[in-house]
């Protein structure tokens, strides 16, 4: 049965990083739907401005999520102004391109503070404010999680680091009975102003991003694990979505016709894999020179086409 976004009508929820892309889509979404939504960002002026764009009474709520103080503050604040928290959208992210040797010690570890550091220091705080009742979080986390993207080091160890985290506490959660349940939503690559905004080593420049996927796509998987709250949830075809992260990444480092036809055999098996014509597995062998990568894609595509199955038995 399709999740249905008015399902979600009279809850309470919060969203971090929602003054633009993923966060503002899922804020707008959600309150068309008829959900009381708080909307936290640091960008006060953006903030502002996204929070309006949503209309129904949403409230905006200044905070950067590398500074664990304001963000206790923050949500606590956000619960006072609901009058309670029934979920939370854990979605506030930063990454950087480029080289590791090359990109400033501080660039990575804001990156981190922000994507890793700053969505436990969120789950935390909404941990703690979701109260007895309990309730739910939902945390963005990124095809980049489960694979190695060369030029966005600080950016996939935080994801990697952030699923674990995830993971991890929905096993403790329960273990102790919690009624707090938590989903990670995967994307692949989104059209939204991140991409714009990633901090870049010097001479290297960020290519378009392939195939990605609207806004909306992700904030409609976020608010059906709202609803009924899944593990994990990828966006979108996970074939296509690593593919994308892989032309990204092997764009800048290589050039050259042999280039082309090795990203042209991945394309062209990827789509067979999606229409039913192939086995994931064939995906490994059209790699050529990204083992770890190939690898990475076959078990991405494998897992989609299990989960495929699934949809279709």
């Amino acid at each position: 049965m399709r999740t249905r976004v008015d399902d979600l009508r009279g809850r309470r929820v919060l969203v971090t990083g929602a003054s633009s892309g993923i966060g503002l889509a899922t804020a707008q979404l959600l309150t068309a739907g008829g959900a009381r939504v708080a909307l936290l960002a640091r960008d006060d002026d953006a903030l502002r401005e996204a929070a309006a764009s949503c209309g129904h009474g949403a409230v905006a709520v200044s905070a950067d999520v590398s500074d664990p103080g304001a963000v206790s503050a923050a949500v606590a604040r956000a619960r006072a102004e609901l009058g309670g928290l029934d979920v939370v959208v854990v979605n506030a992210g930063a990454a950087t391109f480029g080289a590791f040797a090359e990109t400033d010690p501080a660039d990575f570890d804001h990156v981190v503070a922000v994507t890793f550091t700053g969505a436990v220091t969120t789950i935390r705080a909404a941990l703690r404010e979701l109260g007895p009742d309990g309730g739910t979080i939902v945390v963005t986390g990124s095809v980049a999680g489960r694979m190695p993207v060369p030029l966005m080091s600080p950016y996939v160890a935080a994801k990697h680091a952030l699923r674990g985290f995830v993971r991890t506490l929905r096993i403790e959660l329960r273990a102790t009975r919690s009624p707090v349940r938590v989903s990670l939503v995967a994307p692949g690559p989104v059209d939204t102003p991140f991409w714009r905004r990633v901090r870049r080593v010097r001479g290297t420049q960020v290519p378009s991003t392939p195939d990605a996927y609207a806004p909306t796509e992700v904030a409609r998987a976020i608010a059906a694990c709202a609803v009924r709250p899944r593990r994990e949830v990828t966006v979108g075809g996970a074939v296509l979505a690593v593919l994308a992260l892989l032309a990204i990444a092997a764009a800048t480092l290589l050039t050259g016709r042999r280039f082309s036809r090795q990203v042209s055999a991945l394309a062209e098996r990827a789509r067979a894999v999606l229409r039913g014509e192939a086995e994931p597995s064939a995906l490994a062998s059209a790699a050529g020179d990204f083992q770890p990568l190939s690898l990475a894609l076959a078990d991405s595509a494998a897992a989609w086409h299990d989960e495929r199955q699934k949809r279709t038995a």
